[in-house]
């Protein structure tokens, strides 16, 4: 016979869990995920289902891929893209807002595009913003927002792939006949490469695959190294070393985020911390809880493909594998009740990213991607994925309860969520582990009703809801009894979001088997 109810509670907190057994993860990760697909870690609290994108952009004039995608605010309407021509060698383009419509910018010095795979962008402003592309196949090129120039001075490198801006220098590297030098122009002059003027090359001792500023320090990271450069000019510059144990597999997987800088090692996603110690720099993997992801992508050559970007308005990044939409993360960050940050996952699938980019024009921040058919996209925008309907599921882990070995009726599941406008989710009850023996019962759903009316334009009494979702509750009356149960939260539809934010459980403990 049932005993008395009881009630078991989850908050929904620290996201996708694939390095842990269940036990421990129900137990003391419960509001974790064993699976979380097209849920982002909510900086409100809770698993936000995402928000969809849209083809805003067109086709980009071309041929075949997009190789790179740009947003700088302060250089003409702020959006760029790259694609091989169809005829001639002009392959950067303008959106125009205005006109909707992409607009050529004629590229001196006859750049040949026909093996070039990625085009990478960085941005600096010493009198004037301007922005610098590199290739690996041509030499670099600046566009100030009237003209394109590509910077071939003598001492410059011929094909550089990566390039920053550091003391007021600008680094070119990664050029195929010297991949482990390390260029650097005068001050303050990206296209003088005069030893006289204040620039020079270093030899830094291994193939660079990515460089990096931060923290008045220039990182320059290769496979199994990492170096720093510290100084400001020629006449301080020292080159030091950081490890010689791991390094960067993913040029394009390296980003300033939540106060540190992240790049994918051999181990999974690394930062580098720094200390209060000179000298000391501390290394930490921030992606052991979902390393068993990690490992499958290591098996495949796609890793070094892999790109990044920062949504800055969720402290949120998002990692994506070259044109393939089942391949692709979301990370977060998250203040635990001690303050300290937590970083939280979950797999995102169906967006087929070739390149991605973010940034703000004026207060907005846009984030882009084009993809392997000459298309640019808006990320954030609208509740599809380009019409398409958005599927999403967070299952949670499967709970005991009080003890594994006493079954348990559950009668009632109670949802605490926020809704943003109608939707329907459908909730699924999983007991011990799926066992084939186990009854589990037929599936349940809910309905979420209009997001909240904004005040001084809705009409009290005319039906619109001011504070959300009339109930911040969805009751479900559930049947079926087991040892433990998982709980999983299905939409496939191009509705409004929502927000799970806890899960509380009604349950009667019955007989040990």
């Amino acid at each position: 016979m049932a005993d008395k109810l009881s009630t078991f509670v989850s908050v929904c907190a620290g996201g996708l869990v694939t390095n842990v057994d269940p036990l421990t993860q129900a137990s003391q990760l419960a509001g974790s995920a064993v699976r979380m697909i097209n849920y982002e870690p909510a900086l409100s609290g809770g698993y936000r289902r995402i928000s969809g994108y849209q083809n805003s952009y067109g086709t980009v004039p071309g041929t075949g891929a997009v190789l790179g995608v740009h947003v700088n605010g302060n250089i003409n309407d702020g959006i760029f893209a790259c694609r091989k021509p169809s005829s001639g060698n002009n392959y950067l383009h303008r959106w125009n807002s205005s006109t909707e419509a992409w607009v050529t910018i004629t590229t001196g010095g006859s750049p040949d595009m026909t093996n070039v795979e990625r085009v990478r962008f960085i941005d600096y402003n010493w009198s004037g913003e301007v922005t610098l592309l590199t290739d690996g196949i041509n030499p670099a090129a600046t566009y100030d927002g009237s003209s394109y120039a590509q910077i071939t001075h003598a001492n410059a490198p011929n094909n550089p792939a990566y390039a920053e801006e550091f003391a007021s220098h600008i680094f070119l590297t990664g050029d195929s006949s010297e991949p482990y030098n390390l260029y650097f122009s005068a001050p303050l002059n990206a296209t003088d490469f005069s030893p006289a003027n204040g620039s020079g090359v270093i030899n830094v001792g291994f193939t660079v695959t990515a460089i990096k500023s931060f923290r008045n320090q220039l990182y320059i990271f290769g496979a199994h190294d990492i170096k720093r450069l510290t100084g400001n000019s020629i006449a301080n510059f020292v080159l030091e070393d950081v490890t010689s144990n791991l390094g960067c597999l993913a040029p394009d997987s390296v980003v300033e985020f939540g106060g540190d800088l992240l790049f994918l090692g051999p181990d999974g996603i690394r930062p580098i911390s720094g200390t209060d110690k000179i000298g000391d720099v501390e290394l930490a993997p921030v992606s052991k809880e979902i390393q068993s992801i990690f490992d499958n992508y290591y098996l495949s050559e796609q890793i070094i493909d892999i790109s990044i970007i920062v949504i800055q308005k969720k402290s949120q990044f998002r990692f994506f594998f070259k044109n393939d939409s089942s391949l692709s993360l979301i990370g977060a960050i998250r203040k635990s009740q001690n303050k300290q940050s937590i970083f939280e996952y979950s797999q995102l699938i169906g967006i087929e990213a070739n390149c991605v980019a973010s940034g703000y024009v004026g207060q907005f921040e846009y984030v882009i991607h084009g993809d392997g058919a000459g298309k640019v996209y808006r990320q954030e925008n609208g509740t599809s994925f380009d019409g398409a309907e958005i599927f999403s599921l967070y299952q949670t882990p499967y709970y005991y309860m009080e003890d594994p070995e006493i079954r348990k009726i559950v009668y009632k599941i109670n949802t605490y969520l926020k809704s943003e406008g109608n939707t329907e989710v459908f909730v699924g009850v999983s007991y011990d582990y799926d066992d084939i023996n186990t009854l589990n019962p037929t599936t349940y759903n809910f309905s979420t009703e209009g997001a909240a009316a904004v005040f001084g334009t809705a009409i009290y009494g005319s039906g619109d809801i001011y504070d959300g979702n009339p109930s911040p509750k969805a009751l479900n009356n559930i049947s079926g009894s087991g040892n433990s149960v998982s709980i999983s939260y299905v939409t496939n539809n191009t509705n409004a979001s929502h927000t799970i934010q806890a899960i509380s459980l009604t349950y009667a403990l019955a007989d040990r088997r």
